[in-house]
Order: C-alpha cells, then structure tokens, then sequence
C-alpha cells in the first residue's frame, strides 16, 4: 500500500487508494498477504499463475515459489479426507532467507 500511496499521491487521495484496493480484493483481483501485522498485494490466481510464498521474518522479503504438483496432490487428498470441498488455498513458509541466515 505504501508503493501504491506514493506512486500515485499526485493523481488520487489516499482514501480513495483504499477504497479502491478493497474493491479490488472484494472483485477477486488481487490478494492481501498477511506478513505479521503488515501485508502485501498481489494479483490473483487469475491474472497471476498459483503459486505459494516464503516470507522472511527478519527483512520481510517474500519469495514466490511455483506449485509443486506433488505438494498440491497432498494438499487435495487431505481436503478430501476431510470432507472438504476445496475451493482454493495458500501456503507460506515462514522463516529466514539466505541473505539473514548468513548476517
């Protein structure tokens, strides 16, 4: 959101950046990641391809990773094994990426 307010401070007021950002997420078209307290944006599956994040807890990086069709297959057989409709999901890693592993 802050990228957002400060590429577009000249052309629309702050209000209206969140009202819109809420308008897109109640449209489908893009998605809040939630990172501690804070939270990203991105597109949707479906202006984005399916894919799950690493976050890195100490400079907050988020790295996308592509679906794995193993992991997925996991995924859709314990939804079934619970008798859950699976509509769609997420997956975050959370932990620290190279660069703060080796600080």
């Amino acid at each position: 959101m802050d990228q957002l307010i400060r590429k577009l401070r000249h052309k629309m007021d702050r209000a209206s950046i969140y009202r819109t950002i809420e308008l897109f997420e109640k449209l489908g078209i893009v998605n809040r990641l939630q990172i501690g307290w804070k939270y990203k944006l991105e597109l949707s599956e479906t202006f984005a391809g399916h894919h799950h994040h690493a976050t890195c807890l100490q400079c907050e990086k988020v790295i996308a990773f592509e679906e794995n069709p193993e992991l997925e297959a996991g995924i859709h057989k314990l939804a079934e094994d619970l008798g859950f409709k699976l509509t769609s999901h997420s997956l975050e890693l959370r932990g620290l990426c190279k660069d703060c592993q080796n600080k």
